[in-house]
């Protein structure tokens, strides 16, 4: 027990520092060791400890867990945390990994800047993780399995049992006398992880007895080779977007590189964006029918949360798009109050000098562009299309653009102009704004 005493103490002082520390307990062996462990180091802590049970709403037995999980803590003088969580169960979908999703949503939610959230998961569960993601057809980053530490929200979730097997966490919580919940559900095989620990592992481990620490070892290999692969898909990644917005890459530069590398700087580039990464095929689509289309084509690959574009020597990345809004669609707007869009806000702001001039209170009409409409603007009627498209709007944003109308005459586009007889030079106007939600 002192050894796993002083080896989470040594683990925590690599962590960032931190006010508060968090610990995920279910109330099971390993969160209860983990629990009880970090009790006795309270003394030695200069950050707050805090333990959080996360109630699934799964078993019968949920709400005794967590009111066990309740007097576990206020024994030990810990604060408790409940959160409840729903989880979806859809077809086709795993529970397990919706159940996880759904847990580490709820705990980052609690986490302040740094605070560090510690979890039980151990050496078995590493070698468990690193088949499972083997048999999912995972890469180099899956099969890093887990990392001791790594983000969570604004904090950090950290792993510190992960040297430690579940036979020996075991033995440690006999010997502290510590009373645990033992959930059912972890002896159900139709759940992938229950099924690979109590049929194939022991399968394996009786042929190869270290079958354990190998997989683990495997871990560590494909996170050094990750964190190369990272390194370079950064270079790249800063090459390709020396000449393109924000969620852009310039193509000229992507294309120089192998498709390999270009497979590897399309995964960075979404991770930066935060957008879901796509499968394997999706990935390949993005290569074969978006890299390699004229540059006078807008080809489009598209998966749950995110879709790739392309519009002349830039990719463009973003989150799923809305239904583009009927042409006959239109909205009243109370000026000059925000108003929502489909695709983001219209916004004014007040302007000391030039502008749109309208009192306050003007009730006007958005409206979606239908085609044929003409503005009049600068002494000419101009066609909106051709304004759009001088003004290089992309064009899965055109649909979208709000047209601000007064009855029946079109007074001002947002980023083109304001129409002839509706603005001011010489007095205090309204700037408008088409903010996008991307």
């Amino acid at each position: 027990m002192k050894t796993l005493i002083s080896s989470l103490l040594e683990t925590l002082q690599t962590c960032p520092s931190s006010q508060r520390i968090w610990i995920a307990y279910s109330g099971g062996l390993d969160s209860h060791l983990l629990l009880h462990t970090l009790a006795q180091l309270r003394s030695q802590l200069k950050s707050e400890l805090h333990a959080i049970h996360i109630h699934h709403h799964l078993h019968p037995e949920a709400d005794n867990w967590a009111k066990h999980c309740q007097q576990v803590c206020e024994t030990l003088k810990i604060p408790c945390e409940i959160r409840h969580i729903q989880v979806k169960i859809a077809p086709r979908e795993s529970l397990e990994a919706n159940a996880r999703t759904a847990r580490y949503a709820a705990i980052s939610q609690l986490l302040e800047f740094d605070d560090l959230v510690l979890t039980a998961q151990h050496a078995d569960d590493q070698a468990e993780t690193v088949l499972l993601q083997l048999f999912r057809g995972a890469g180099v980053a899956g099969l890093a399995a887990m990392p001791l530490i790594s983000r969570l929200g604004l904090g950090w979730l950290v792993r510190p049992l992960l040297n430690y097997s579940r036979a020996q966490l075991h033995e440690y919580a006999c010997q502290a006398n510590l009373d645990w919940i033992e959930d059912p559900s972890n002896a159900e095989t139709r759940f992938e992880r229950n099924f690979l620990r109590h049929r194939i592992m022991p399968l394996l481990q009786q042929r190869w007895p270290s079958v354990n620490q190998v997989l683990t070892r495997v871990a560590h290999h494909q996170a050094e080779a990750d964190e190369l692969i990272q390194t370079l898909a950064k270079q790249d990644w800063q090459t390709c977007k020396e000449l393109a917005g924000p969620n852009q890459l310039f193509l000229p530069m992507l294309l120089r590189l192998n498709p390999a590398r270009q497979r590897n700087v399309l995964r960075f580039w979404l991770k930066q964006l935060k957008l879901p990464l796509p499968s394997t095929s999706q990935l390949q689509h993005i290569l074969t029918d978006i890299l390699t289309a004229k540059p006078d084509r807008q080809p489009l690959v598209q998966w749950q949360g995110a879709e790739v574009r392309r519009y002349h020597h830039h990719l463009f990345a973003m989150p799923n798009l809305p239904l583009p809004p009927k042409c006959l669609d239109s909205l009243n707007w109370t000026f000059p109050h925000p108003l929502s869009l489909p695709l983001g806000e219209l916004v004014v702001t007040e302007s000391q000098e030039g502008g749109l001039v309208l009192p306050s209170g003007t009730t006007l009409q958005v409206h979606f562009r239908q085609g044929g409409e003409t503005f009049y603007w600068h002494g000419h009627h101009r066609k909106v299309k051709k304004l759009l498209q001088a003004e290089h709007l992309l064009p899965w944003e055109r649909p979208f653009i709000p047209l601000i109308y007064i009855k029946d005459t079109l007074i001002a586009i947002p980023e083109i102009g304001i129409r002839d007889g509706f603005v001011t030079t010489e007095k205090k106007g309204w700037n408008l704004q088409w903010l996008r939600h991307f």
